[in-house]
């Protein structure tokens, strides 16, 4: 992924600061790169950074660590670096030494990945270190990846008091509300996808192929150095009943609604946005009826986001509108039955990744937090899925909509479609 001048070396500083305040004496955090993975035969996967580390760091190269510990009271901090290899450099290109890497990311100390290990031994049976902190993240400590298992497990057995710790909890509270720095690259994200989803409609029509669709997506993602925040699910008819349906390669019919979750990124900064049209630009009836049902939900929940206000209530809110309209237009016969075509939670946190950290057990939204709302219906037995979904931006008294270009209400929608 191309850098952007959005998170320069001083924010990755400011964040190695602020998780270093957490830490107490005789305590140390450990963070991992990741690695590569092989895909298929000797073709490797697109390697991607964990966020943690990236957050700290802005490093994104492969197979480096990052050491950060306190001791008698002064903070220290080193980053593990391969060793080079001509050979390796060939295929991949060249990779910062240790001078370089120290310059541009603002680390004194650089080592090679190879003396990890015996800097982890001096620090823990000399150096006074007696809980080591992991990112745990992804779940547990059995789940933990490749190497970080590893390491835990060795360090474990060889010292049997160290204790292990998760700083994932630390991460979430650092990561819930974003500097100015990580909303001007949402932004980008944002407005780059506001920009790719017009075109896609633009030039979406029957008997297209839903990834032939997809690709006018893609053309304006990839030319405006974005990458993409997860799979596009690009779905006609029923394969919008599919909450996560990725293969996009059915036709589109005539008198198909279209059902798009996409979203573009930088610097690792997520967009994320549903929309729902017809592809022939004119809704029928019965689909005006079922999108306005959806759209009544999400404005109702716009409406009530500001600080103060419970994440989770949103939902709530979002549910009981949609479930009020489908009793009135006798669709449902009581409010309850909306279980059957409410398939899913209607929003999330979102930041490094789409479905991003944050969540706590009162979730009350603050300024400069970030999240989606996506309230939907799905009726399978129709052929029709309707998911609505913004990226939204929590102000001083509401919030801001990123996505709010992207024509939404059925008139904007048939304009548009028809221009």
């Amino acid at each position: 992924m191309r850098r952007s001048k959005m998170l320069d070396r001083q924010f990755h500083i400011s964040r190695r600061e602020k998780f270093l305040e957490f830490l107490k004496d005789g305590q140390a955090g450990i963070f991992f790169a990741g690695s590569t993975k092989m895909m298929a035969g000797d073709e490797e996967y697109p390697f991607s950074v964990n966020r943690n580390f990236f957050y700290l760091t802005g490093c994104e190269e492969p197979d480096t660590v990052y050491l950060t510990y306190r001791q008698k009271g002064a903070g220290k901090e080193v980053l593990f670096i391969r060793r080079p290899d001509p050979r390796l450099e060939r295929y991949e290109g060249p990779r910062p030494g240790k001078a370089e890497a120290g310059q541009k990311y603002g680390i004194a100390e650089v080592c090679f990945l190879d003396e990890l290990s015996e800097r982890l031994a001096d620090l823990i049976s000399c150096g006074g270190v007696g809980t080591l902190l992991f990112d745990q993240e992804e779940g547990p400590w059995q789940d933990m990846a490749e190497p970080v298992r590893q390491t835990a497990d060795r360090l474990k057995k060889d010292w049997p008091r160290l204790a292990v710790e998760n700083a994932a909890p630390w991460f979430a509270r650092m990561r819930r509300v974003k500097r100015p720095e990580e909303i001007a690259a949402h932004r980008i994200a944002c407005r780059t996808t506001v920009e790719a989803v017009r075109y896609m409609m633009a030039h979406t029509r029957p008997e297209m192929t839903e990834g032939q669709m997809e690709a006018y997506f893609d053309f304006i993602v990839k030319s405006r150095g974005c990458g993409h925040a997860f799979a596009t699910v690009a779905a006609t008819g029923k394969n919008a009943c599919i909450l996560h349906y990725s293969a996009n390669r059915d036709r589109i019919k005539e008198g198909d609604l279209v059902l798009v979750d996409l979203g573009a990124s930088w610097e690792y900064y997520c967009a994320d946005v549903s929309r729902t049209f017809p592809a022939n630009g004119k809704f029928t009836p019965r689909q005006k009826l079922l999108y306005e049902i959806v759209l009544a939900g999400l404005t109702a929940a716009l409406e009530a986001a500001k600080p103060g206000q419970r994440k989770d209530e949103l939902q709530l809110i979002s549910k009981r509108v949609m479930a009020d309209e489908l009793v009135k237009a006798g669709i449902l016969s009581a409010p309850e039955e909306i279980e059957k075509y409410y398939l899913h939670g209607s929003g999330h946190f979102i930041g490094l990744y789409t479905h991003d950290v944050g969540e706590d057990p009162e979730n009350l939204l603050q300024k400069d937090m970030m999240f989606t709302l996506e309230p939907g219906l799905y009726f399978p037995e129709e052929g029709i899925g309707i998911r609505i979904e913004d990226t939204l931006l929590v102000t001083e008294d509401g919030c801001e909509v990123l996505t709010a270009d992207i024509p939404k209400t059925v008139e904007e929608i048939e304009v548009f479609m028809q221009a």
